[in-house]
């Protein structure tokens, strides 16, 4: 059963896990001003409740192999041919993540390739998928922040 976030304390712990997952129990309850218990309690409920859908650990650049590239993709597609797009781009490892988009575009796809020429050859796969209408790339340059 899935639920908003309209709990204060639910929301300061999320933001907590946001800037630093690895953050023990202990230090949570002192941050939040509530006991250890009530802070698993709180994972718990929004574990079960499917606001907390799992742990992950955030690379930096430095993590990258050397001349490792990231770009956007901005993808118009017809609408009923976007279940099967969407399909098609998680089976591409180049493909980190896929979101849905209001506006001119449908999709905004983050793509990482070791080359600019294995970069060209994904946006060719991708510019070939039936129903693309349209794509606009940009090569991401440097990360100045990200939570």
């Amino acid at each position: 059963m899935s639920r908003r976030i309209d709990d204060e304390k639910d929301a300061e712990l999320l933001a907590l896990l946001r800037t630093d997952a690895r953050l023990p129990a202990t230090t949570l309850a002192q941050r939040l001003g509530v006991s250890r218990s009530a802070v698993q309690q709180r994972l718990a409920r929004l574990e079960r409740d499917g606001i907390i859908v799992g742990y992950t650990a955030v690379l930096g650049e430095k993590a990258a192999p050397l001349g490792m590239l990231q770009a956007h993709v901005l993808i118009e597609v017809g609408a009923r041919d976007l279940p099967r797009l969407v399909s098609s781009l998680k089976g591409r490892h180049e493909v980190r993540r896929c979101y849905t988009a209001s506006g001119q575009y449908d999709l905004l796809v983050m793509i990482e390739a070791a080359s600019t020429q294995q970069l060209d050859l994904v946006l060719d796969w991708i510019g070939e998928i039936p129903g693309v209408r349209r794509t606009v790339t940009s090569l991401l340059l440097s990360t100045k922040f990200e939570r």
